[in-house]
């Protein structure tokens, strides 16, 4: 098989880039949405706010290292173990009647060969399965 033309590596390196800034944008919505919903549900303000920033970042961390660890450590691709390990401390806190499985949450994820999840269909984010 030949190499890639420069076309195309280019092209590779725009949409990583495009991927990466996408990915940070939105994990950046997602921890502005998590405050202002922590203080208008919770009435979180700046006294609890920098304790609420570290146990969001601790909690990412967490989930992060569960499904690297699955794949690195177990061998598991489809991330069985972490997906079980996530739905139980989802639950544990939210209850069986707000509890959304990881499956219909994320979608179909496996993890990649660049230990990125990968998502097979859109998930059915907030539904009840």
């Amino acid at each position: 098989m030949g190499t890639k033309n420069s076309v195309m590596i280019l092209a590779d390196r725009i949409a990583r880039n495009i991927v990466a800034e996408q990915t940070k944008a939105r994990l950046s919505m997602s921890y502005d949405a998590a405050i202002f919903a922590a203080h208008n549900a919770l009435g979180m303000g700046p006294g609890r706010a920098a304790v609420f920033r570290d146990e969001y970042n601790s909690a990412m961390e967490w989930l992060a290292e569960l499904f690297v660890d699955d794949c690195d450590k177990n061998g598991d691709k489809k991330l069985v173990y972490a997906k079980a390990k996530r739905d139980e401390a989802i639950l544990k806190i939210v209850g069986e009647e707000n509890f959304v499985p990881f499956d219909y949450s994320y979608g179909m994820a496996y993890m990649d060969e660049l230990k990125r999840i990968r998502l097979l269909r859109e998930g059915k984010e907030f539904d009840k399965p």
